[in-house]
């Protein structure tokens, strides 16, 4: 599979090499980027520079952005699953101690048959349903 995305990264590549290649006349041509704010005094222009130049730095600076998404994403689950591992912890303590109080239950066997009997017996007894209002 690491073939085939290495394939196609270059098919990218060297299709993009072709389309900046066949169009260098604008890629290459100079151009300043300038702001008006409909006041004659607040004009800003920026340094004439390549068309190149613009897509290089709008591409760095989407990777730059997805980049930091995907650290922020990474570290929100790091800290969800530190707390569900906590959880999964507290949950396994309890069982473990609701095995400890039910040990001494299971071991003795008149004990053992007395709580059978009551259940049994708790069988044989009808169900009362709630009323629901």
């Amino acid at each position: 599979m690491k073939k085939i995305k290495l394939f196609f990264g270059l098919v990218i590549l060297i299709f993009a090499g072709l389309i900046v290649y066949q169009n260098r006349d604008y890629f290459f041509a100079k151009q300043a980027l300038s702001l008006s704010l409909g006041v004659e005094t607040w004009n800003w222009t920026a340094i004439p520079i390549q068309n190149i130049a613009y897509f290089g730095i709008a591409l760095a600076l989407g990777l730059l952005t997805a980049g930091f998404y995907g650290i922020a994403s990474k570290l929100k689950s790091k800290k969800t699953i530190k707390s569900l591992n906590a959880t999964i912890e507290s949950h396994l303590e309890k069982i473990a101690s609701l095995k400890a109080e039910l040990e001494p239950f299971t071991s003795d066997p008149y004990q053992k048959k007395e709580a059978t009997d009551e259940l049994e017996a708790g069988k044989d007894q009808p169900v009362e349903k709630e009323e629901t209002a």
